[in-house]
């Protein structure tokens, strides 16, 4: 079968990170069905071996690598399980999207890819380590687990990153950070009205991938619009879905005086931020709409706390890099925001392939936790991975799409986070790239997969194995 047969297969298994027994299980079973030796540990990591085609077998071995799991975003309107349902497809001309929910061509481009050299019996290509890792999208908890002593290999592709066109030859390391707001409630005055603020229509985007392009996060724009209501009360607030996410949408439940005032104020500030964010994200919309009254909401303290928290925590490009013209060097993304029994929790995804900047950040945000009687902590951290100009594997990619399409492929590296590093720790001597088939909108619900681009790193892919 071709890689697409494959996506299709793959996609008919839920595969949400912290849900992929049944992804891991499967391709343990799909990998003793046709003979080949396989492991799986307790992370789920799965590897499968192959020997080398006729007159490959004592070429130097090669590590295939992808990730398994998926994000898990969906429009507010899709009903849609991500434990049990599987992902239902939908071509329009050359794209493939899903319907109302992320389409997991990240990274279940790399698999398929994978996946169709493992089955085939008519490519040459050198002995196969391929490896399926768990959690990528979280905590990257497969790939830290995986048990180096089961790769013998030195060269690797990473098939999560770049396209058809681009390799990939670097990329940012990071982490996660909860920003926690501490809240008191009191009893609402009597005669306030409840009603809902929501932020609609953002557009979204990966929070590595995409954090250059300026749009908007809905958490912010919940803060600006919650600080141009006077005398609002909150009740309780959230947004987004995951911290690797942009998030496209936030609530807050509120109690206010003057219902038509809180629309025009409303109305008016849509207009501004509709002519602000115009070019990355001109969909901006503030719904206010009936809620259920409760007896408590958050102290004026509390308030003014979290307001400035969702204003300051900083958001978006922090800093570019100096080496690589156009290259992120350090972002924050507030992701995720939660209220919780006693507190507010800014869950964000901090990004730098520069440690020190990354440091710094840290400490900025620190202090600004310190200064609002906050608190912050910070775990889930990977590496990066450094660009390493004399590396033979690069050399032979290039010379091969030359070879292939007679024009020169692009080099970069990026903002987004790849196990690479984690690799690297493990094994210093790999020599890695990356590139996978083009995605579109990756970690939204628009993500859409380019079929011709797929089509291209797959041709591709045949023939770098034959020259390896």
């Amino acid at each position: 079968m071709n890689p697409m047969q494959y996506f299709k297969e793959i996609s008919k298994i839920p595969r949400g990170s912290g849900n992929e027994q049944g992804i891991s299980d499967y391709l343990m079973n799909w990998a003793k069905e046709r003979g080949l030796v396989a492991k799986q540990d307790a992370a789920l990591n799965v590897v499968i071996y192959k020997p080398g085609s006729k007159g490959y077998e004592n070429h130097p071995a090669l590590v295939l690598q992808s990730h398994m799991d998926m994000v898990c975003e969906k429009n507010a309107d899709t009903v849609h399980d991500f434990l049990t349902d599987p992902i239902t497809l939908r071509q329009e001309g050359d794209f493939l999207y899903a319907n109302g929910t992320t389409l997991g061509a990240d990274n279940g481009v790399g698999m398929a890819i994978s996946m169709a050299v493992l089955d085939s019996s008519d490519i040459a290509h050198p002995p196969l380590e391929v490896v399926f890792t768990a959690e990528e999208e979280t905590t990257m908890k497969g790939i830290s687990s995986l048990d180096a002593s089961w790769i013998s290999a030195r060269l690797m592709i990473n098939m999560d990153s770049g396209d058809d066109t681009t390799f990939c030859v670097g990329c940012a390391g990071g982490g996660r950070l909860k920003f926690t707001v501490p809240i008191k409630r009191e009893a609402l005055p009597t005669g306030l009205i409840c009603r809902t603020l929501s932020v609609r229509g953002l557009l979204g985007g990966h929070s590595g991938g995409e954090i250059h392009l300026g749009k908007a996060n809905s958490i912010r724009m919940l803060a600006r619009a919650l600080k141009a209501l006077p005398d609002v009360r909150i009740i309780s607030v959230k947004g987004g879905l995951k911290t690797n996410a942009i998030p496209r949408e936030a609530d807050a439940i509120i109690a206010i005086s003057d219902v038509g005032k809180a629309e025009q104020i409303l109305s008016q500030l849509q207009a501004t931020l509709r002519s602000e964010y115009r070019v990355p994200d001109p969909g901006i919309s503030l719904l206010l709409e009936p809620a259920d009254a409760s007896s408590d909401a958050f102290s004026k303290d509390s308030t003014d706390k979290l307001l400035q928290a969702m204003l300051l925590v900083p958001f978006g490009v922090l800093h570019m890099s100096y080496d690589i013209p156009g290259l992120v060097e350090t972002s924050n993304n507030i992701g995720v925001m939660e209220t919780e029994a006693d507190c507010v929790v800014l869950d964000c995804a901090l990004r730098s392939s520069v440690p020190s900047r990354r440091d710094f950040v840290r400490q900025q945000i620190e202090a600004l936790a310190n200064g609002l009687g906050c608190l912050v902590e910070f775990g889930h951290g990977y590496p990066g991975w450094t660009y390493n100009p004399d590396s033979p594997l690069l050399a032979k990619a290039i010379n091969t799409y030359r070879q292939l399409y007679n024009e020169e492929p692009t080099i970069q590296a990026v903002h987004a986070g790849l196990e690479c590093g984690f690799m690297l720790e493990k094994i210093p001597d790999m020599d890695i790239i990356s590139y996978t088939g083009k995605v579109y909108d990756g970690h939204t619900p628009t993500e859409h997969l380019s079929i011709s681009s797929l089509e291209r790193a797959w041709n591709y892919t045949k023939e770098l194995l034959k020259q390896l």
